[in-house]
């Protein structure tokens, strides 16, 4: 926070922020150095630091890390972003796993050909820059973080893959510790550093639970990624295609998240996040229902959650319209 301070590391309030006070940023930072290092540290003592996919993994995630840690110190343009962004997915892509195929309820396992790498650099650079977006009130991108550490250590121990479970871990008890500072009202930001590492991280989970275990693949994992995303890649995806319809500018800085019009309609950035903390915590739970139950059952599971999420987007229009007509 004091280098944060000197460096003038800092969020200035602006029309479209959801803070009131000059804020420091870059304090994800610290869990992306415990997490990575101490994850490191195992893997030496286990003996597999050098395995390809773990090589790769953190190679790929030290990357991320830099990038958010210079555009949090000064401002990088689009293009290098989403350039370093790139390089970093084909990383996962190309040595670790690709998404060639993906798994559909009643219908079985579906091939994907070359069109899967497409996907995947979707799927990899969508969550990192989805998560970098919701990170926008105090709390709610560490909440989600816990939310998808806490399924992904469960996740690993039913395919018994330790490293995952571990890094999960590390990651549980590094961004608790860091909520202690981010919890509102937050004295720091965890900022770029923080937000797409984490979003680049649970993006690339998938791939790498596919690559380490006999027992799964692809095709049901990035499902598993999906589920306890889903607060985060709901809110996000919505938001695109509902700014779309109204063809506004996707890449202009908004506050038109399902989150930010709950914040502009009064809600408090404790509320918001323990809100979105509960939502992650059902998610988690559909996405054990999920892969524990097959066929049809799943597809009802599948619908419940879209349900659910409607039921979201109309609570948060029903509240406008009524703090609206009382106005």
């Amino acid at each position: 926070m004091r280098y944060a301070k000197v460096r003038r590391m800092t969020d200035i309030p602006t029309e479209r922020s959801s803070h009131q006070i000059p804020t420091p940023r870059g304090g994800g930072v610290g869990f992306v150095l415990l997490s990575l290092v101490a994850l490191s540290i195992y893997l030496v003592i286990n003996g597999t630091l050098f395995r390809t996919p773990l090589i790769v993994f953190l190679v790929a995630s030290v990357i991320i890390a830099a990038l958010g840690w210079f555009d949090d110190k000064h401002d990088l343009s689009k293009r290098i972003r989403f350039g370093v962004q790139l390089l970093a997915a084909l990383l996962i892509i190309i040595l670790v796993t690709n998404l060639d195929s993906i798994y559909l309820p009643v219908i079985g396992t579906v091939d994907l050909g070359i069109a899967g790498g497409f996907l995947a650099l979707i799927w990899i650079t969508g969550s990192t820059n989805i998560y970098n977006f919701m990170d926008g009130v105090d709390g709610i991108a560490s909440v989600q973080a816990l939310g998808v550490a806490m399924g992904w250590m469960a996740f690993a121990y039913i395919w018994n893959v330790p490293e995952l479970f571990y890094l999960n871990s590390f990651l549980l008890v590094s961004v608790a510790t860091f909520l202690f500072y981010n919890w509102p009202p937050a004295k720091i930001f965890m900022g770029d550093v923080g937000s797409i590492f984490l979003g680049f991280v649970f993006g690339a989970m998938p791939f790498m639970a596919a690559n380490l275990s006999p027992d799964v693949n692809i095709g049901v994992t990035i499902w598993v990624s999906a589920f306890l995303l889903w607060p985060f890649l709901f809110d996000g995806s919505y938001t695109i295609f509902r700014r779309l319809s109204l063809e506004e500018n996707i890449f202009e800085a908004h506050r038109s998240h399902l989150y930010q019009r709950l914040n502009i309609e009064g809600w408090s950035h404790k509320e918001i996040s323990i809100l979105y903390m509960c939502f992650s915590i059902l998610c988690t739970l559909f996405s054990i229902a999920f892969y524990l139950s097959s066929g049809w059952i799943q597809v009802v599971i599948f619908i419940g959650l879209i349900l659910l999420s409607v039921l979201y987007v109309v609570f948060v229009k029903r509240t406008e319209i009524s703090n609206h007509s009382q106005g």
